[in-house]
């Protein structure tokens, strides 16, 4: 269901509501602002596009039963790639690898710090963890689901009918050959797609560049410009030899995409045209002011100051050795970067004034509303539901997130693997377990680091949980002690002298079922106890929000769309989408202006020596004799490194294509600038950019600093690029 979850009901609109509806208008211009669906894309004013730089038509960007440019991009790791080649090479980020990078990396091979190529396809190596999906045909099912959802007689009736529909259509639409299906909502439940996607599970590395390029800058950078970040990584998915998908095998054969991107050498210039294919996960652009004013005021401020805190102990952590790098590596960049997001949303919603904007666009609403019986009608009291709604769900923000944090298996497996015994405890009333149980439960890595590093987490955690009181008073908080002073870390210490942290005291209690659970003083027992509670009582909200959102909703987002006179784009939720842009730049504050690229001599002026400025030696020495490169662009006067455009991107659009009028990969989004962060709750012309590694950067990194000559042959870029070994060819040649 669409990330936005409201939680009221309009009782009178029900029946008017599950009616079908007509379908969006197209938007007649090329915006900038907007993640538009494919099928939107198409009924644009074309023309339009064409005087922007399109030289494509429709049917070559992407139509609905061949495909087209648009079907290159495919999704990877929670992020966006991009087909390259004939032969399943896919180019998407360095952040976007790093997890596979880090578990393939070792203190004998550091491939994370060193980097990594793989110079004939026997040497490529498998990628734990990443997939590679490709989107075949997309299916309209809103019918059948808006059906379904009418012989609701109560909200979480409701939902359960939604994910039953949804179970039988995934189940139909995967009795079709090497097919993976999913169904997603947009327009708050007014339309439901159902995807068909080709899933590659055997995908293997096969170019990352070291650390210092794919991460430069490191965290000191991050959502910041200028940029000079090499955020690039190649891999290749491999498929049974008849091209069907296929577990990792020795005879799997380098997968044929139908449609892969041609790369481009010419580059991009200010104000060109240019489009951002991907999957953005998740925005929150109709919200009310109540919400916006929760997220600013409550979640994005605690979120901030939590991460912050776990960092420093994770970081601490880190730094004891090269294998606790490795260790936590993956950990630590993906937290900081969530930390960072907070922090630009808290400095950027009240920058921006969201909430005000907000309060001023409902008072307008409301006038356009009393302005017509008919509207009155229709749409009179959904604002006040939604108002209402919104307020009811702040009661528990600090609650869920603190939940979430505590529970998290990659922060804290710990206690969230109690927590699991305990539920997996009560349900065990033969007292056996099953084996799956046992070797969970009696798992060391629950207890990896357990003083070190889950024990200082779970005090800056619980230290919440013990705060909140009243009605916020989480189930289980007894077990803490809040009445006390005692510091938090101390109660903490105390809880970990249970049993439960030995594989046998674990096993113990699985054995025990429910009559041993119920007779157990152990406090930690009861604080996974109240947990559990708590948890399933977050879940039941939000099957229920889901299930009300699902009538109210669905008028808010017709009545918005009538108010405003423009077509909607719906909110991002991890599917297909494509944003255009132009190249760029922007004034952050008052006398300063940020041209829209960077180069090689910025990323050398702010090389230091030491991280995360500590560019590498074959850079610095392939840097010397740029100016003899094809890639050099004298128009900027030296190897573009990245460039902004005023793109429509949020989390999810990492390792984006950006191609230029004719469809050719011109860059790799990456990240947004600080003052975007909040843009999750709203485009904006002068401050929305988004930041793209240049592919020229990309390209002369394969060419003069870690060679990789083959892979330029491969995407057509150098088509005598010599095989691996042998004698380069002189810089420019083709």
């Amino acid at each position: 269901m669409n990330a936005t979850i409201l939680r009221a009901v309009l009782p009178a609109a029900f029946a008017l509501l599950l009616a079908d509806r007509p379908p969006l208008a197209p938007n007649p211009l090329a915006p900038d602002e907007g993640q538009w669906l494919p099928q939107q894309i198409r009924a644009m004013n074309w023309a339009a596009l064409e005087a922007r730089g399109m030289q494509l038509t429709r049917d070559e960007f992407w139509h609905p039963e061949r495909g087209g440019v648009l079907s290159a991009a495919v999704q990877i790791g929670g992020c966006t790639a991009s087909f390259v080649s004939a032969d399943g090479l896919v180019v998407t980020n360095h952040h976007c690898g790093f997890g596979a990078v880090n578990a393939l990396s070792s203190t004998e091979h550091n491939y994370l710090r060193d980097g990594f190529v793989a110079a004939t396809p026997a040497a490529e190596l498998p990628a734990p963890g990443m997939v590679v999906l490709v989107v075949r045909r997309i299916e309209d099912v809103t019918a059948k689901v808006h059906a379904a959802q009418a012989e609701a007689t109560s909200d979480l009736d409701r939902w359960q009918r939604t994910q039953e529909v949804i179970r039988q259509l995934v189940a139909e639409g995967e009795k079709e050959p090497d097919t993976t299906c999913s169904v997603a909502s947009f327009y708050e439940g007014r339309e439901y797609h159902l995807y068909y996607r080709t899933r590659l599970t055997d995908v293997r590395l096969v170019y990352a560049p070291p650390r210092a390029i794919g991460e430069y800058g490191g965290e000191v950078d991050n959502w910041e410009w200028p940029r000079h970040t090499g955020d690039f990584t190649f891999f290749r998915a491999y498929a049974a030899p008849d091209g069907s998908p296929r577990a990792h095998s020795s005879d799997n054969v380098p997968f044929r995409p139908e449609h892969w991107l041609k790369v481009s050498a010419d580059g991009v210039q200010d104000d060109d045209l240019v489009l951002i294919l991907g999957y953005p996960g998740t925005t929150e652009r109709y919200l009310t002011s109540v919400a916006v004013a929760d997220r600013e005021g409550v979640f994005y401020p605690l979120r901030l100051d939590l991460l912050t805190r776990v960092l420093a102990v994770l970081e601490r952590q880190a730094n004891r050795s090269e294998q606790d790098q490795l260790d936590y590596a993956s950990l630590i960049k993906s937290l900081a970067n969530v930390q960072k997001n907070a922090a630009g949303m808290v400095w950027g919603l009240a920058r921006n004034a969201v909430v005000a904007r907000k309060q001023r666009e409902e008072a307008e609403f409301r006038q356009w509303l009393a302005a017509s019986p008919d509207r009155m009608a229709r749409y009179g009291s959904v604002l006040d539901e939604l108002l209402a709604a919104d307020r009811e769900a702040s009661r528990t923000t600090r609650k869920d997130l603190v939940l979430g944090l505590a529970l998290s298996s990659r922060i804290n497996p710990f206690l969230r693997g109690i927590c699991d015994l305990v539920a997996a405890t009560a349900d065990n009333r033969d007292g056996r377990g099953s084996g799956n149980l046992r070797r969970r439960f009696g798992s060391d890595a629950l207890t990896r680091d357990l003083q070190a590093v889950q024990q200082p987490l779970l005090a800056i955690l619980l230290d919440e949980v013990r705060r909140l009181d009243g009605d916020d008073a989480f189930a289980g908080r007894t077990a803490l002690r809040p009445e006390t002073d005692e510091p938090t870390a101390q109660v903490v210490a105390e809880l970990l002298q249970s049993p439960l942290t030995t594989a046998a005291g674990r096993i113990s209690l699985l054995e025990s079922g429910p009559d041993g659970l119920a007779a157990s003083a152990d406090p930690l027992v009861k604080l996974a106890l109240g947990l559990n509670a708590e948890r399933d009582a977050m879940v039941d909200r939000s099957r229920n929000a889901e299930g009300r959102s699902v009538v109210l909703a669905r008028a808010w987002i017709e009545a918005q769309q009538e108010w405003r006179g423009t077509s909607f784009y719906p909110d991002a939720n991890s599917t297909l989408r494509v944003s255009i842009a132009s190249v760029k730049g922007y004034e952050p504050r008052d006398g300063v202006r940020y041209t829209p690229h960077t180069t090689v001599a910025g990323l050398l002026a702010k090389h230091t020596g030491t991280e995360p400025f500590d560019a590498p030696a074959a850079l610095r020495t392939a840097a010397e004799s740029r100016r003899a490169s094809r890639y050099f662009d004298p128009r900027v006067g030296d190897v573009p490194v990245c460039f902004l455009t005023d793109g429509d991107t949020t989390g999810g659009n990492s390792g984006s294509p950006v191609v230029n009028g004719k469809g050719e990969l011109v860059g790799l989004n990456f990240d947004r600038v600080f003052e975007n962060v909040s843009g999750d709750y709203g485009w904006s012309p002068d401050r929305s950019r988004n930041v793209s590694v240049d592919v020229r950067f990309v390209l002369w990194c394969l060419e003069s600093v870690l060679p990789a000559h083959h892979l330029l042959r491969e995407m057509g870029v150098w088509r005598d690029a010599p095989v691996p070994g042998a004698k380069r060819a002189p810089a420019g040649a083709r």
